[in-house]
Parts: C-alpha cells; sequence; structure tokens
C-alpha cells in the first residue's frame, strides 16, 4: 500500500454541466448542474476509481453544484457512500465581467488584464487547497482550475500547454509528497498506476 505518510490528490474534473451544454463560462454557486450526460459521466468516472476506493481517505469538493454533484456521482459509481466536504479553495476561476458570458468572448490569455482571476493564481490555489488535506483525497473542481495546478507544477506558462485537455468527469493525480504528477486529464487507470496505490 501507499505509504501512511504519503499524499495523494486525485482530482475529478466535473461532468457536462448546463453552462458546458450552452457553451457558458460560469463560476455561480447553483445555477448550472449537471446535465444528464455529465450524471453519466460522473458515475463512469467512479467505477474507474472502483480499484482505488479504499484507499480513498476524503471526498472534498469545490462549492458550486456541479462539481458536488459528480462527487455524489463518483461515489455511486464507486459503491461507496460518504460525506462531501466543501472547500471554497477548489472553487472556479474567478471570471468577474465574463462570468455567464459565452464561451467565444472568453480570453484566451493574460486574462488578468480583462479583469479575470489570473491563470498562475489559479494553480497556486489548488495547490493550497491539495496541501492543506492530508492522506489519499478525491477532489471535485473545474477545468481552468486543475490545468493551471498542472501548468505550475510543469512550470509552463499557458500559452505553451495548449495541447493540456482536462475533459469532463475525466482524473488527475498529482503525487503532493513528491511534487509529481501521476496522469493528467485520463479516463482510465493504467495498470502501473493502480500498482502505485498498493505499493
Amino acid at each position: 500500500m501507499v505509504g501512511k505518510n504519503k499524499d495523494i490528490a486525485i482530482l475529478v474534473r466535473h461532468g457536462e454541466s448546463l453552462a458546458n451544454f450552452r457553451k457558458i463560462v460560469s463560476e455561480d454557486i447553483d445555477g448550472f448542474p449537471l446535465t444528464e450526460l455529465g450524471a453519466k459521466q460522473s458515475v463512469r468516472a467512479g467505477r474507474t476509481l472502483i480499484p482505488i476506493a479504499g484507499r480513498v481517505d476524503s471526498f472534498i469538493s469545490s462549492p458550486i453544484i456541479r462539481a458536488i454533484q459528480t462527487g455524489s456521482g463518483v461515489m455511486e459509481g464507486m459503491g461507496i457512500r460518504r460525506e462531501i466536504i466543501q472547500e471554497p479553495l477548489l472553487i472556479e476561476t474567478k471570471f468577474g465581467k465574463y462570468n455567464n458570458s459565452s464561451m467565444k468572448d472568453f480570453p484566451k490569455f493574460h486574462k488578468e488584464e480583462f479583469g479575470i482571476e489570473p491563470f498562475e493564481e489559479n494553480g497556486r490555489r489548488i495547490l493550497e487547497a491539495i496541501e492543506r488535506h492530508r492522506g489519499i483525497n478525491l477532489y471535485f473542481s473545474h477545468a481552468l482550475p486543475i490545468k493551471a495546478l498542472v501548468c505550475n507544477m510543469l512550470h509552463l506558462e499557458e500559452e505553451d500547454a495548449g495541447g493540456i485537455h482536462i475533459e469532463n468527469a475525466s482524473i488527475t493525480i498529482i503525487d503532493v509528497s513528491e511534487k509529481r504528477i501521476l496522469s493528467i486529464g485520463s479516463h482510465y487507470l493504467s495498470s502501473n498506476l493502480i500498482s502505485f496505490f498498493d505499493s
């Protein structure tokens, strides 16, 4: 088994939400729940995580409804029921005046120039969240913050990370203790990764 002093973050992006379906960006807490597809994606992600279900200490979510619903779906897929702890640091990007606007109008880079939370700050915020909680934990968050965390760890600027895609209900795993990325935006767990949790 992974050593007791190991801190591992298993980050799951929420399933498809109404905001995704309508192609808008939103940081609203209650406005855009999961679609029927998004709920199914969440359960599917939980089934993927069954091999390591017994190793998870806590389930921790952004307070936004689509992330919390994803947590519930993931637990359903894993066949377990646990409390979901809400962690404000896992929240969606702060979109400023672009909140609830079309994705096509959303600035691609240099977001701070448009009053949007800087990409680098997104990454630092999520890193603070996963360093705050000890153990092997499942986190439910959002695409931009998870991508920003990955870029932070790889020392990449947003402009240099166009090939990193965090899809709905995808899984990103970080060895927080070693500051090492084990998977990025995957819908599967390799046998090597499963073995890592059993080593």
